[in-house]
């Protein structure tokens, strides 16, 4: 990798392997770029390695970016409209040779033809058709445009056929040229298509669902097949060609909150479109929770306020802020906090950005290289908190025998040794490592001290076993290892995340699951040794179970019980002059 500023060095190691858009921005603040991802974390990275293969504009671009800033969407369509929308309103220098929307396909449906048709075109000149889009170049593959019609069953033909054609055989068309055809049936499957192009998928795949169990109640098997069939189609492509709001004018707002520092991500859509988007960061002692969202609208808020602004956090005194508002702006203002829908998952797209942007906030405001990687792995695991203790467990055993457990703490990302413990395994917990993790975790969850994230030696099995007495209380990982028992992965909402990608977290992971073995081992072996040294007491005539133990807590060990004179050992209590003497003799025999 090329030589750039430190705050770029960060920002890429903080991305995550979602879709998204970012913006690339210069010394003076200014965005001079604006693209989209599938993978932020790989295109983002690629301005930045392998610079030499980059064409001469890209090299101009990348040598005057001073840091850049993303957003992180549901999926490619979303990233497509918004960087779309986002080149309009910025008009970023680098993006002069973008194509416009005429050059990338619609969804055409002819609405005023008796037996309306639908078709894929990069132009938009008929009044009597209803357009869709834009879309990804990738919509106008045969494949998805195939999958459109198994759903709703339209006719993709310019001029209508006199018989049925092969689309209908293969179930692609409810073929109107035939005399048979239903036009009834017709317009329900228009008004479907036009329903779910409009946004309104899910209501439609659970009316199907609902009309799916009727006819399997009434032992109607094929057309409960049928809407069977529509379900899975509607299901699989839904997300890609929902649009994201019918709002002409509305702003998103979503906050996250860790101890003293607060993220606010603002994202501005303006006559259907996002417009621009903004971050706000704080950084204040005792802040009130309850107040964060009011005083924050109440102080945002001056010139241009839309008619409605969806939030994702609740605040306080709702109905006093709306008439504030409404009265700066003589018109009706509604605040709305979204339980279900498509402003449901904007709101919800704003807060996971502002856990992003919190993340970043606070990994900036701290420079050890220690901290910034407790705020990469939350960026990494999409934890809602930045884990700043951090608690990690190991079992150690020989063969099942003389089973033991280790916990060490790290804080801020350094090891806190006042905090490492040591538990020897109980019960019949010693052949099993899952039963063992469980019975440490049990015993560790009655003292409520809890920390931010419990990672664990293990994988699926361990971390589900330890989800199960933990609840939602802790976040809970699972660090696994490969065949050469190193550090691979981290098992996470039952999801595996590769460390392959990202060497600095990689070697973060490696350094908190070696010390929990090493913390483990070590207290395995010492437990063995005790052992051995004890069972040299057995050996002794006349040393009984009371007798060990006063010998034991007299001089600590048996090396202490060794190294005493035979006055010496004939002083413990119990002891006495013969049976000392018996004792000096065993361990002085030369």
């Amino acid at each position: 990798m090329a030589a750039f500023n430190e705050n770029i060095t960060y920002l890429l190691s903080t991305l995550p392997e979602k879709p998204g858009v970012y913006l690339m921005k210069d010394n003076k603040g200014i965005t001079i770029y604006v693209g989209k991802a599938v993978n932020l974390k790989s295109r983002v990275s690629s301005y930045f390695t392998n610079t030499s293969g980059h064409s001469q504009k890209t090299k101009k671009m990348v040598s005057s970016i001073e840091t850049f800033e993303y957003i992180v969407l549901d999926n490619e369509r979303q990233a497509f409209l918004t960087e779309s929308d986002l080149i309009k309103s910025l008009h970023p220098k680098y993006n002069i040779l973008m194509k416009d929307d005429k050059s990338y396909p619609y969804i055409k449906i002819t609405t005023e033809d008796e037996f309306p048709g639908i078709y894929v075109t990069r132009k938009k000149g008929d009044k009597n058709a209803k357009y869709f889009g834009p879309y990804p170049s990738k919509v106008s593959k045969k494949s998805t445009v195939t999958l459109l019609q198994s759903a709703f069953m339209l006719r993709s033909c310019k001029k209508m056929a006199k018989r049925p054609c092969i689309n209908y055989d293969m179930h692609l068309c409810l073929a109107p040229c035939s005399k048979n055809c239903d036009k009834m049936k017709y317009k329900e499957a228009v008004d479907a298509t036009l329903r779910f192009l409009s946004g309104n998928g899910h209501e439609l795949i659970e009316e199907y669902k609902e009309k799916m169990q009727r006819e399997s109640d009434n032992l109607s098997f094929e057309k409960a097949a049928y809407y069977r069939d529509r379900i899975s189609i509607l299901t699989a492509i839904s997300d890609s060609y929902a649009l994201d709001t019918d709002q002409n004018s509305v702003d998103v707002i979503a906050y996250a909150k860790m101890k003293d520092f607060v993220s606010f991500f603002i994202m501005n859509i303006r006559n259907g479109k996002v417009s621009d988007k903004r971050t706000i960061n704080i950084h204040q002692e005792r802040i009130e929770d309850t107040d964060i969202g009011y005083e924050f609208i109440r102080q945002y808020y001056d010139i241009n306020i839309p008619k409605e602004i969806v939030i994702y956090n609740e605040i306080s005194n709702k109905e006093d802020i709306e008439k504030w508002l409404s009265d700066s702006c003589k018109k009706r203002v509604k605040i709305i906090v979204p339980q279900k829908g498509k402003l449901k998952k904007l709101a919800d797209a704003a807060y996971e950005n502002a856990v992003v942007t919190l993340n970043l906030y606070m990994g900036q405001a701290k420079n050890s290289a220690e901290t910034s990687m407790v705020y990469s792995l939350a960026s990494f695991l999409g934890l809602e908190t930045v884990p700043d203790v951090i608690e990690a467990f190991d079992i150690s055993h020989l063969s099942g025998q003389d089973a033991v457990a280790s916990k060490v703490v790290f804080k801020d990302g350094i090891p806190y040794k006042n905090g490492y413990r040591r538990y020897i395994i109980k019960g019949d917990n010693t052949r099993s490592d899952t039963d063992s993790m469980r019975e440490i975790l049990e015993r560790r969850m009655k003292k409520e001290d809890y920390p931010d994230l419990f990672l664990i030696d293990g994988g699926f099995n361990q971390v589900n076993a330890v989800l199960d007495i933990v609840k939602d209380k802790v976040p809970v990982a699972g660090m696994v290892k490969d065949d050469k028992h190193r550090t691979r992965a981290l098992i996470y909402n039952s999801k595996e995340y590769s460390l392959e990608s990202d060497l600095n977290l990689f070697v973060f992971i490696s350094s908190i699951q070696n010390e929990a073995h090493r913390f483990a081992i070590e207290f395995n072996r010492k437990k063995r040794a005790k052992k051995v040294y004890e069972s040299e007491l057995d050996n002794i005539p006349g040393v009984g179970e009371n007798v060990k133990a006063n010998l034991l807590k007299h001089f600590g060990s048996v090396r202490g019980i060794k190294a005493a004179g035979e006055q010496q050992i004939a002083d413990v209590k119990g002891i006495g002059t013969n049976r000392a003497k018996v004792i000096y003799s065993y361990f002085h025999k030369s």
